[in-house]
């Protein structure tokens, strides 16, 4: 064996034997994970004090020890159980509960930090629920909103969020769009056709299900808060896409 061979054997040794040494600490091997993980990095960049998580659910985001989380869900664990049986053996964190996007229970101005991943699609109201992370949060605080990518989701199909269309949804109640949303979620999502989509559509709408109700690309996301300025005062900090999203982190205006 030569000399360049000897040293990748034994660089493949010592690899070995330090994957080895990591798996046999459930607790180191947890620390490796998220120190790959990018939302870990931006966590701990970005993120110290006293927050709030919203819909959580069995996948918290791993925090720095700088920063403590609460957990808001507008449901108890065991109406979640109910709405989600295939997560039956799951933990469900939720310490509070409330609508997210008016999240009533929570002081003005208490938080240092909301964090919100895969929500903001989910929210009728986009505009308003951005200017409840702003009424919660103190002077400087952050908000961390991990934002799916429409083009690498279940959502490719469908047709980007416009600012016209939040807007009226803001300005006039989403009411006015629900049933075009889910008539959307259908046709495009569910590839459902004709009377099928408009049946599957009533039946989400009656149950009130939560879909997701606007979809964007990273840039697509950027135009919106851009735009969204002038309701709820947040600049951009950081943006990072990973995986299937965009992880936008969010710092309240002074």
């Amino acid at each position: 064996m030569n000399s360049e061979n000897a040293a990748a054997v034994h660089g493949n040794n010592m690899l070995a034997l330090l994957k080895a040494a990591v798996r046999s600490t459930p607790a180191m091997e947890r620390l490796a994970r998220h120190a790959l993980d990018r939302r870990y990095q931006l966590a701990r960049k970005h993120l110290k004090g006293i927050g709030i998580e919203i819909g959580a659910l069995d996948r918290p985001l791993f925090l720095p020890k700088q920063a403590t989380a609460y957990y808001l869900d507008h449901l108890l664990p065991g109406d979640l159980y109910a709405h989600y049986p295939e997560l039956s053996n799951r933990k469900f964190y939720v310490s509070l509960v409330a609508d997210g996007e008016d999240m009533a229970c929570v002081q003005d101005g208490a938080l240092d930090f909301v964090i919100a991943n895969h929500v903001i699609e989910h929210c009728e109201d986009p505009i308003a629920t951005l200017m409840t992370f702003v009424g919660k949060l103190r002077a400087g605080g952050m908000v961390f909103m991990a934002v799916p990518d429409m083009r690498r989701t279940f959502d490719k199909n469908r047709t980007q969020t416009t600012w016209k269309h939040l807007l009226a949804d803001h300005t006039h109640g989403p009411s006015i769009s629900r049933m075009q949303h889910f008539r959307e979620w259908a046709l495009n999502v569910e590839n459902l056709t004709d009377d099928a989509a408009e049946q599957r559509a009533k039946a989400l709408f009656d149950m009130g299900y939560s879909i997701h109700f606007h979809c964007w690309t990273r840039d697509g996301f950027q135009d919106f808060l851009d735009s969204a300025k002038q309701f709820a005062p947040l600049k951009v900090a950081e943006v990072k896409s990973w995986r299937n999203e965009n992880i936008f982190m969010l710092e309240k205006v002074k």
